[in-house]
């Protein structure tokens, strides 16, 4: 019998040849010290030994379940997994990502303390290479109605970090496959978010409780796509939100812009780090201070040699870079990247 206050907890992990990092992911689900869980895991048409993989996990822990489907998307394959779970709470989980192990107990206590009109929990995030060692972190402390600031960023970082309500999800109506039917994948999550943002509050659970891969064959490095993605998703908020001012939604493209260039940071790519840099200036062309500051990052990243940003190295003042993911605390103050108070 489940008790009233422990709600179950469904994970949802869409994987698409995933071979490399889907057991480290699983692992990281399993060790939640928020034991209540099912884990469903969608195999979106992997052509490797993902599902394999899966189903030896699953055979040792029935918590585990593998849905197999045709190749249609991020976005389907969630909704598959969303429309054969059955929690109350829902908790996206890429299949690269990681998790520190108390992520979800967190999540639901803070959730179970925060009004009904909250809809989501969020927390924060580190960037992790192909080794799980951390590059960057990732702290901010936005609250409440969040959707004029999700307009401008989208600050909750990735699919892997919020805990939402069911309600609220089957009331969107999930993740929206339109994006990958338009060649436009991308901005999924940072859509769904808009929507959560539309209809309910958000709340913070301040930690550092989720890894989130960086590797370069990601979606989120098809720099074309995402900013198809963006901008489709930029002209959904305008038609939901007409009373917007514009200013914000060109402030919101100079910064996906200088986002999009710090994509591109071999020497295959400084063509379109050079445009995008060139195309938020040409936004903001008589604001001094901005263009020297992207002008100079220009430069910075023109010089940089590919896997620059990893491993940061080991030592006083270093925070969290250059130490694997596992090793980290999630109440850490990392002193490059925390904002502080």
């Amino acid at each position: 019998m489940r008790a009233a206050t422990m709600p179950l907890v469904s994970v949802l992990i869409p994987a698409f040849n995933a071979q490399q990092t889907i057991a480290e992911s699983l692992r990281s689900a399993q060790r939640q010290t928020y034991a209540d869980l099912e884990i469903i895991v969608v195999d979106d048409g992997s052509t490797d030994d993902t599902p394999k993989i899966v189903s030896r996990f699953g055979e040792q822990d029935p918590r585990i379940v593998l849905i197999r489907q045709a190749n249609a998307g991020v976005a389907v394959a969630r909704n598959t997994a969303l429309a054969n779970s059955e929690g109350s709470l829902i908790a996206p989980l890429d299949a690269d990502d990681l998790w520190h192990p108390q992520k979800i107990e967190r999540q639901v206590a803070n959730l179970h303390h925060a009004p009904d009109d909250v809809g989501l929990d969020y927390c924060w995030f580190v960037d992790i290479d192909v080794d799980s060692v951390v590059t960057r972190c990732y702290a901010n402390r936005l609250e409440g109605d969040v959707y004029h600031p999700l307009i401008l960023d989208n600050f909750i970082g990735n699919s892997s970090v919020p805990l939402i309500r069911r309600a609220l999800l089957e009331q969107i109506g999930g993740w929206e496959p339109g994006l990958r039917a338009a060649n436009a994948q991308g901005c999924e999550d940072w859509l769904l978010y808009l929507q959560i943002a539309e209809r309910a509050r958000v709340v913070l659970s301040p930690a550092f409780l989720v890894g989130y891969r960086q590797l370069p064959q990601a979606m989120s490095r098809n720099v074309h796509q995402m900013t198809r993605s963006y901008e489709m998703t930029m002209s959904y908020a305008r038609a939901r939100r007409p009373d917007i001012p514009q200013e914000l939604f060109a402030r919101s493209r100079r910064d996906f812009d200088r986002y999009i260039s710090g994509m591109c940071k071999d020497a295959t790519h400084r063509t379109t780090t050079i445009r995008h840099v060139l195309a938020s200036i040409s936004r903001r062309s008589l604001n001094g201070p901005h263009n020297f500051s992207l002008l100079r990052e220009l430069a910075r990243r023109l010089r940089r040699t590919p896997h620059a940003a990893s491993h940061l190295g080991i030592g006083a003042g270093a925070g969290a870079h250059g130490y694997p993911f596992s090793a980290i605390e999630a109440d850490l103050r990392c002193p490059i990247c925390d904002p502080g108070d």
